[in-house]
């Protein structure tokens, strides 16, 4: 494979369409094509090793080529290597899975929907709200709310929950509104308070409920702090207050932890650490370290009798997914679920998160950097500045940031570029040297850009 690579004429179109780059970069000299990885490492065709600081879009919770993982996996093909859950049927092993993650999730009475894709999970969930509201009298509630530059997946309906890249595909479709995304760093009056920076987003919020008919807003869906929008943590008493009026509304609070959940975030679940009350939970990602597409929603007891209630009146729930509940995707999930609890790396991410911490938070002091933001086993590198005045002191702090992605990547290490910061967020078995490396690394390349 590697001859076949470096024989290959470098300005070729490749046969696959890569995403989050121009279409023009699809080519074999502008891709790096990596060929096996272990542990925290990733190996390009020309054998370069990279520390891959964001388990890949942050899913291989447990870096690559664990045995124990793979073992499961392949013990599950061989015993059942797939079967469609529906219509009074259902794989052994995913109704196990469904039995653990019940027992994880803060809604408690919950029922578990499977997916194959955090995108297809958030997808379905909207689904079967409409499906609910139906069944209760209610079909106009349907309009459904997010937040600038969260990301949400990439279908028409969660690219159209997703807060950004609306104009250039003609989204977003009728239904969806967009509330700020909280950034204190970036978006706070100069001077502003965290407490009047957050009670002025609330008071945002209840403005744009306040315009929509009433009985129509159906839920609010927000990740516990967004990676897609730059590691944006929110505010003290951000959620607290924002619950409060979801409940007053009677607007259902959808947590999206495909990010946040199993261990990133030093807790189980985003939820866990901030304390949240949501009617349901969408998961994904690292729920088999992405050895295999599986995700999975966890949903509310309200909502669960909906969907009896219609299917009684319907004779049927009229949906499934043929890879949904795969049973191998389920048998891995098991298996990460295990190995994360009996390896208490979720304690081992948090002790990791503050090696990372105090490595890298010292960088506030840098003149490139204008904030650090940490929580967990993730970090971002904030390039946007304020001046003594707390006002706005540059504008290429997008550009700053994809600088540095890219002296990283030279250098061996992948980080991901999320507008004007930098994210860092390694696998969960990362070791304390080589979060020592990452900082190293990072302190070394931005003292080159300085």
């Amino acid at each position: 494979m590697t001859k076949e690579f470096k024989s290959a004429d470098s300005t070729d179109r490749l046969s696959m369409l890569l995403g989050f780059q121009r279409v023009s970069d699809n080519t074999l000299d502008k891709t790096k094509v990596i060929e096996k990885g272990k542990g925290i490492y990733v190996y390009d065709s020309d054998g370069k090793e990279y520390i891959e600081a964001t388990a890949s879009f942050y899913v291989a919770s447990l870096g690559y080529q664990n045995e124990e993982l793979i073992d499961a996996i392949e013990e599950q093909y061989r015993k059942l290597p797939f079967f469609v859950s529906a219509m009074h049927r259902a794989p052994a092993k995913s109704i196990e899975l469904a039995d653990k993650l019940q027992e994880l999730v803060p809604n408690k009475d919950a029922h578990i929907m499977f997916a194959s894709t955090g995108s297809e999970a958030n997808d379905f969930l909207m689904k079967m709200m409409r499906f609910d509201a139906v069944a209760k009298g209610t079909p106009d509630r349907k309009t459904i709310i997010g937040r600038h530059s969260s990301y949400h997946g990439g279908t028409i309906a969660t690219a159209s929950l997703t807060g950004a890249h609306h104009e250039e595909f003609g989204l977003p479709i009728e239904g969806f509104r967009h509330v700020s995304q909280p950034d204190y760093h970036g978006s706070r009056l100069p001077g502003e308070t965290e407490i009047e920076y957050c009670d002025r987003l609330v008071s945002e919020f209840e403005i744009l409920i306040e315009a929509e008919p009433e009985g129509t807003i159906a839920a609010f869906f927000a990740e516990p702090l967004s990676f897609s929008a730059g590691f944006k943590i929110p505010p003290r008493g951000y959620f607290e207050k924002i619950q409060k009026l979801l409940l007053s509304h009677e607007i259902q609070f959808v947590c999206d932890e495909v990010i946040t959940g199993f261990g990133r975030t030093g807790s189980v679940l985003g939820s866990d650490a901030m304390d949240l009350e949501p009617d349901h939970v969408v998961m994904g990602k690292a729920l088999t370290s992405g050895y295999f597409p599986l995700s999975a929603v966890s949903l509310g007891s309200s909502l669960y009798e909906g969907l009896e209630m219609g299917s009684e009146q319907y004779g049927v729930l009229a949906h499934a997914g043929t890879f949904s509940a795969h049973p191998v995707g389920a048998a891995a999930a098991l298996k990460t679920l295990e190995i994360i609890e009996r390896d208490k790396l979720v304690d081992h991410a948090k002790k990791m998160g503050c090696r990372l911490k105090e490595g890298l938070m010292p960088l506030t002091e840098h003149p490139l950097i204008g904030d650090v933001r940490t929580f967990g086993l993730g970090v971002g590198l904030d390039f946007l500045l304020r001046d003594e005045n707390d006002l706005v002191l540059n504008n290429d702090s997008d550009e700053r940031s994809v600088e540095m992605y890219e002296k990283l990547l030279a250098i061996g290490m992948i980080a991901r570029p999320a507008g004007r910061s930098l994210v860092i967020a390694p696998p969960l078995i990362v070791k304390p040297e080589e979060i020592d490396d990452i900082v190293s690394r990072v302190s070394t390349v931005l003292d080159s850009m300085a």
